[in-house]
């Protein structure tokens, strides 16, 4: 796809190498900038690259509008790379957008441009644990979890076992047939063709993951990935919501056997959506990350208004 002045490749299994490199270079946190969730969600977000000797742009789309992602670079070249970005927006006549932005990154890029504008919809942000609450659920905060926890136990203690992801791929995909098969939502249907995707995909994407099953039948999976050297994101997690409690067993398990050597966990944005947010701080995050989205001028395109 020509692009401005710049000719970007459609991202694909075979950049995995580079970006595993330049992710690595940038050390970013945020969820978007994951390497298994760069390639999961592109049915929904279509991705394409540039590379530069020192950086990388990540060109996405949503809703018709073409943004970048943060360069996967050294913060060194943080600047320049924006720089390009932007001269490359402008030669194809294009407001710069720029979309899923930490506020360390927004506040350099604000250093150099004060005139920029940005929002921060509440519902982007991502909400980061400590791994050892969520492996033993201790302390009076986590009560109701623990409450749970101790449900799944009491009816399923003796006939449950967590398992490697690997020898049950089918299975977790009988399992994704069923869950919430009666909503027609299309983040839903999107998220359903990341899961199969990354299923598929498991060893190439180098993610790790793990299924529950009660009386030899999976009931949920969960698989996650390195977001940073001190931090795992979890990618997906999918499990029979009637099953009180499975979540937190299945989440315990999980951080329990895989990256022990992380001591963040980072399970994503709520989406806006009431019940996730409330879940979500109902685990007792220790901190969440500020997302932003940044323009040159303030458009419609900003969602849910700006300021400089």
């Amino acid at each position: 796809m020509t692009f401005g002045d710049m000719d970007f490749s459609p991202l694909n299994e075979d950049d995995i190498p580079l970006l595993k490199k330049y992710l690595a270079l940038a050390g970013y946190e945020e969820s978007n900038h994951n390497l298994v969730n760069l390639l999961m969600w592109q049915n929904q977000f279509p991705l394409f690259k540039y590379i530069s000797d020192h950086w990388v742009l990540l060109l996405g789309i949503h809703k018709g509008t073409l943004f970048l992602y943060m360069p996967l670079c050294e913060r060194e070249y943080l600047n320049d790379a924006i720089e390009q970005a932007s001269s490359i927006f402008h030669k194809a006549g294009i407001n710069f957008v720029m979309s899923a932005y930490t506020k360390d990154v927004k506040d350099q890029i604000f250093q150099k441009h004060p005139d920029f504008c940005a929002c921060s919809p509440r519902e982007s942000y991502d909400y980061v644990y400590e791994r050892e609450k969520l492996v033993t659920l201790s302390g009076k905060k986590l009560q109701k979890r623990r409450n749970h926890y101790n449900g799944f136990m009491k009816m399923h203690g003796g006939r449950y076992r967590f398992e490697p992801i690997g020898d049950y791929i089918d299975q977790c995909k009988d399992l994704l047939k069923e869950w919430k098969n009666d909503d027609d939502d299309d983040f839903l249907y999107y998220e359903r063709l990341g899961t199969e995707y990354v299923l598929d995909n498991f060893e190439i994407l180098e993610a790790k993951g793990g299924c529950l099953l009660i009386n030899n039948k999976v009931e949920g999976f969960i698989i996650g990935s390195y977001g940073s050297k001190r931090m795992v994101q979890i990618n997906i997690e999918k499990a029979n919501d009637q099953i009180r409690g499975i979540y937190q067993v299945l989440e315990s398990e999980f951080l329990s056997r895989y990256f022990t050597d992380c001591e963040l966990v980072n399970r994503e944005d709520d989406m806006g959506k009431q019940n996730l947010r409330d879940a979500k701080m109902a685990s007792m995050p220790l901190y969440l990350i500020e997302k932003y989205r940044i323009c040159e001028e303030v458009k419609h395109d900003c969602q849910g208004g700006c300021k400089g």
